[in-house]
């Protein structure tokens, strides 16, 4: 579905159903240069089980109107105006690597609308090479290749998706290639630029935080995701041990029932 906010066109998939903001909310957050595709499988789910579901292209990404945004911090309060607009505020967050960082910092300042919040494959904060985003401004398609042969694991590599037939990594080019122009760079740029990380995730002492982590993670290694582990409250964590980065493709269905029990324990649809 399309709609405005104060100055711009959003798109957002909404999993096959009508938007009721009288429903509970999964919001679905994406990591840099991706959309609402990155999310097809889990936004059906969730809308099929009674759940409103808003799949988000952020700004200056495929559907949504540009440009893209220059900060974490900028995502965040676009994020909140997004939730004022369509009016709701008993919202679960999934959020997958830059995402995490968009939701660190919008539950740290709205925890009243939250309900919970699942982090996939994060840390407290994404140093991003110098070398990737260099490519991401002259070169998109050479950082583009580069993300995907170091987010995917041996699933992603060996087609061995979901979907059968699907390349995760022809289907992950497409939409990185497909978003404004610089927009890959300018999601980097914020990713590498995000300071607040601890302190946002130190604050969120009300929220039940899931994170969901993966053993064989090229982007947010170990030492980067114990760092966010340990200054969140009590957060319920889970290891799945054969994946890469692109956790919530490469093995949809274990992380689609880590959320769902989560979602439905914390946020309840009738």
């Amino acid at each position: 579905m399309y709609f405005e906010t104060s100055d711009r066109q959003v798109f957002a998939t909404t999993g096959g159903k009508s938007f009721d903001n009288k429903k509970p909310v999964v919001i679905f957050l994406s990591g840099s240069g991706l959309d609402h595709t990155f999310w097809g499988l889990y936004a059906r789910h969730f809308a099929f089980r009674n759940y409103s579901v808003l799949a988000l292209d952020l700004p200056g990404h495929t559907h949504s109107e540009g440009p893209a945004l220059c900060s974490i911090e900028a995502m965040a309060d676009w994020l909140n105006e997004v939730a004022n607009v369509l009016e709701i505020d008993n919202i679960s967050i999934v959020a997958h690597s830059m995402g995490c960082l968009i939701a660190l910092e919008f539950v740290a300042r709205n925890a009243d609308k939250i309900r919970s919040v699942s982090l996939i494959t994060s840390g407290l904060a994404t140093a991003v090479n110098p070398a990737l985003i260099e490519a991401a401004q002259s070169q998109p398609g050479k950082a583009i290749a580069m993300m995907l042969g170091w987010g995917f694991g041996s699933t992603g590599h060996l087609h061995q998706g979901a979907i059968p037939g699907n390349s995760m990594i022809s289907s992950g080019c497409k939409v990185m290639s497909g978003n404004a122009p610089n927009a890959l760079a300018t999601d980097l740029k914020a990713c590498n630029a995000y300071q607040n990380g601890k302190t946002a995730a130190e604050s969120i002492t009300t929220t039940p935080v899931q994170v969901i982590l993966a053993g064989k993670d090229r982007m947010a290694p170990a030492k980067a995701t114990a760092e966010l582990v340990s200054h969140l409250h009590e957060p319920e964590q889970h290891i799945i041990a054969e994946s890469g980065h692109m956790l919530p493709l490469e093995n949809p269905d274990e992380c689609r029932n880590l959320l769902k029990k989560f979602i439905f324990s914390h946020n309840p649809a009738a």
